[in-house]
């Protein structure tokens, strides 16, 4: 019965993080601001390196970031938007903003999400940098009246952190359930996911075998996303090596295979 609410709840509310980029130009715990798999298709982490050990551009090529990606049975792949300005993080939680909400889904909407008896795989694909229309905020967190990029940039790095889902007041006849204070752990279980070009796809992530025993789930957070703007103009090794800036925004689709959903192909 579990299993089936589970189903029910993705199909009815996947819609909601699936096609979520603003139109134009928190309050949980232990969330971080600024910058550390279980069994399932495969049993590695394709080159991905744990505690910032990855090595070289981890690019894997061209996927669409929609459910397209998507083989076998179960529910079409999670996805979720993520579209900020520089020096922002992506977790999941509860934001005023409608900016942040819109790319952002809720702890207990993302626990479902990401919930999973074994398998647990993610992958980002990079989109193109946005331009931000002069004086709005456009993405969250985005700081107005600066100059734009002189160059967009064409490739991103960052680091993902696994959050364990904790609970202030479980269900006392069953404690797998959250009465209510869904919160986020420490982060812990840090990798380097090392450049990806714009247009293109990392390789999957097995994150499955990293998490703790959370009877709420984990989910991740993404943080010091950097990028090669600046660098640009020398026409020379660009590496992604300098924070987006604030006044930039970054944008990235992130995809979830899970025991409930398709494979990635």
């Amino acid at each position: 019965m579990k299993h089936l609410l589970l189903f029910i709840f993705i199909i009815s509310v996947s819609l909601n993080f699936t096609a979520c980029t603003p139109e134009s130009d928190s309050n949980n715990k232990s969330t971080s601001t600024d910058s550390e798999g279980g069994d399932g298709e495969d049993n590695t982490n394709d080159g991905v390196g744990n505690s910032g050990n990855g090595t070289g551009n981890q690019s894997a090529g061209n996927c669409t970031g929609t459910s397209s990606d998507g083989t076998g049975a179960g529910q079409p792949l999670a996805k979720f938007n993520l579209f900020l300005a520089g020096h922002q993080t992506w977790v999941p939680g509860s934001y005023s903003n409608p900016l942040q909400s819109d790319t952002m889904p809720t702890i207990r909407d993302a626990s479902l999400f990401f919930q999973t008896d074994s398998k647990l795989v993610i992958r980002f694909k990079v989109n193109p940098q946005p331009y931000p229309t002069a004086g709005e905020e456009y993405c969250y967190g985005r700081e107005t009246g600066q100059a734009s990029d002189p160059y967009p940039y064409q490739k991103l790095r960052f680091r993902i952190y696994l959050r364990d889902v904790l609970c202030d007041t479980p269900n006392p006849s069953d404690p797998t359930q959250c009465d209510s204070g869904f919160y986020l752990g420490d982060k812990y279980a840090m990798q380097l996911i090392e450049p990806i070009s714009v247009n293109s796809c990392s390789p999957k992530i097995n994150i499955g075998a990293l998490r703790n025993s959370s009877q709420y789930g984990t989910v991740i957070e993404v943080d010091d996303v950097k990028a090669d703007s600046t660098c640009q103009a020398n026409e020379t090794f660009c590496p992604a090596e300098k924070i987006v800036r604030r006044a930039s925004c970054w944008h990235m689709t992130l995809q979830v295979a899970t025991d409930f959903t398709q494979n990635f192909k």
